[in-house]
């Protein structure tokens, strides 16, 4: 897995996302932290509202139900293209 540090990741982007949607992630350096920039599979339509759910229940900031309708809304549809591909 490559490694790299914020301000090489942003000058070379597009190449370690291009890297990264191959299957090939890299870990990126900043402040003594590491973030993973990797492809992103989206979940199945159908576990979806179950992500949601555990998203609700989690001791994040809170947010309103309308937010969590419009993420659900926005989510299944997406879900339901990539899926239908």
């Amino acid at each position: 897995m490559k490694t790299c540090s914020l301000s090489e990741a942003k000058t070379s982007l597009g190449r370690l996302a291009d890297e990264a949607l191959k299957g090939r992630p890299t870990v990126i350096a900043r402040g003594g932290k590491l973030l993973i920039l990797k492809a992103y599979e989206p979940p199945d339509p159908d576990a979806f509202d179950s992500l949601i759910d555990e998203g609700l229940a989690s001791e994040h900031f809170e947010v309103s139900d309308e937010f969590w309708r419009g993420v659900r809304a926005r989510g299944l549809k997406i879900a339901r293209k990539l899926k239908a591909r």
